[in-house]
């Protein structure tokens, strides 16, 4: 080990001393070559340049998919499951589906448009109902935006259902859940004789369903925040062919107050003898006008009468709220029952149904109910119906278990109405009980919906 530490240290010295004689001591070592900054800075930047771009390229591409995707893949978990996802159709499959919109498929008619009844092949044959909106109009292509935004984000059993839309060849069309029954209106007086007249207990079910509806809107369907229909009436509540009622028709509807504001200041928008009078006359929107346009729902399915009759004799127009509030401060609300329902209706049930429509049709929107309320108050009003189905006893029926538990609750939100059954006018005394206040005279609520048209 020693003789080869000392060969290494022999050799190592021996190098040293020939490189020293070979040197020249004249001539300085040449200093290590630094690389050109200029020449390394350009491809340093250039991958740095393409990199970025890579990125965004992919950050883009990713919020495109996103955006795309965003109406179909809205997750909601509300109570009824969406069993087809919102996607979007060619113009090619919506021509197909209604035989290039033939007149002969055409199911509705209304200020959006024509409703054609159609057949997807891509969805396995399945009978859809086709709005085409009309093309061109600033008003119909926000509408158009409205509803696709507001079914995306809702699903519930008693909202209609958006399969898809058509955006593309100059078309707005939303493709629907096709509701074979047709609306509510067409069984209460518009269907042109074509309607099936609907028992007592069935337009109850259809009231309490649609107030479901209306409900899960205005509680925003547990973190999607509220939502104002502003345009109730009877023609957007839609029947399938088990008469589930269903509410539709979302291209008016507004995004409602947060919570550091009550209402919303908006422009009026509506439909003629539904509008909540103070919503016109303040421009603030709040759910409570909903529920105003519901109450005329309500005595629409009590009266088997449109909101506004025109009387040809006199030229003039009749209003369904004005008239019952009038029949009802003499005591002759009796005289307002749809004669098809004569004898049909439980006597305490008819008090509970017209006490939550009259409070619906407050004049202040801060007395009338909220749609919880009503919801209770309608599922109530419908097991005093059934109890008086299944009673053989005296009318009205008796409450037992939690019917006679729900009274009490439901009493203190809606006051009863008195219904006095003769044509005796000393009862107008005990009108005072009806939650409904009388200070605006009719001339005043006919001058508030006459001035107002439907606003589409």
């Amino acid at each position: 080990m020693a003789n080869l530490k000392t060969n290494c240290m022999t050799s190592f010295l021996l190098l040293v001393s020939l490189q020293h004689v070979t040197s020249k001591p004249s001539q300085p070592p040449t200093p290590p070559k630094t690389p050109n900054k200029t020449n390394t800075g350009i491809p340093i930047i250039a991958s740095a340049v393409a990199a970025t771009l890579l990125v965004l390229s992919l950050i883009g591409f990713l919020l495109f998919r996103c955006v795309r995707r965003k109406v179909g893949t809205a997750s909601d978990g509300n109570p009824e499951p969406s069993s087809t996802r919102c996607r979007e159709f060619s113009l090619a499959e919506i021509r197909a589906a209604t035989r290039n919109f033939h007149e002969g498929l055409i199911v509705g008619r209304g200020g959006f448009g024509d409703v054609y009844k159609g057949t997807l092949d891509t969805c396995g044959n399945k009978a859809v109902a086709i709005k085409r909106l009309i093309p061109g109009s600033e008003q119909g292509l926000q509408e158009f935006e409205t509803e696709i935004k507001m079914l995306s984000r809702f699903r519930h059993a008693n909202l209609v259902s958006l399969i898809g839309f058509c955006n593309g060849g100059g078309e707005m069309i939303l493709v629907y859940d096709f509701m074979s029954r047709g609306t509510l209106r067409d069984h209460l007086y518009g269907g042109g004789g074509g309607g099936t007249r609907l028992s007592w207990e069935r337009r109850l079910k259809i009231c309490v369903e649609a107030a479901r509806g209306l409900e899960f809107l205005h509680s925003g369907g547990g973190d999607r925040g509220s939502v104002i229909h502003r345009d109730v009436k009877s023609t957007n509540i839609l029947l399938d062919e088990d008469w589930v009622a269903k509410v539709s028709d979302f291209g008016l509807s507004k995004v409602g107050p947060n919570a550091s504001s009550t209402h919303v200041t908006t422009d009026v928008k509506g439909s003629f003898g539904y509008l909540d009078p103070e919503y016109y006359m303040s421009l603030w929107l709040t759910q409570k006008s909903d529920v105003y346009s519901f109450g005329v729902v309500l005595l629409e399915v009590l009266c088997g009468r449109g909101p506004v009759e025109s009387r040809v004799e006199n030229k003039q127009q009749g209003f369904l709220v004005a008239w019952v509030r009038r029949c009802h401060h003499d005591g002759n609300v009796h005289q307002t029952v749809d004669p098809a329902l004569n004898g049909a209706i439980a006597p305490k049930c008819l008090k509970k149904f017209l006490g939550i429509a009259l409070s619906c049709l407050n004049d202040r929107g801060k007395e009338r109910p909220l749609m919880r309320d009503v919801v209770k108050g309608l599922e109530h009003a419908l097991d005093l119906q059934h109890c008086y189905s299944r009673s053989q006893g005296p009318p009205g029926g008796v409450l037992k278990g939690k019917a006679q538990t729900q009274n009490v609750e439901i009493h203190e939100r809606f006051p009863e109405v008195v219904i006095n059954t003769s044509s005796s006018s000393s009862s107008s005394s005990s009108s005072s009980k009806a939650t409904c206040t009388t200070s605006r005279s009719e001339e005043e609520q006919a001058l508030v919906h006459g001035v107002f048209q439907t606003a589409r």
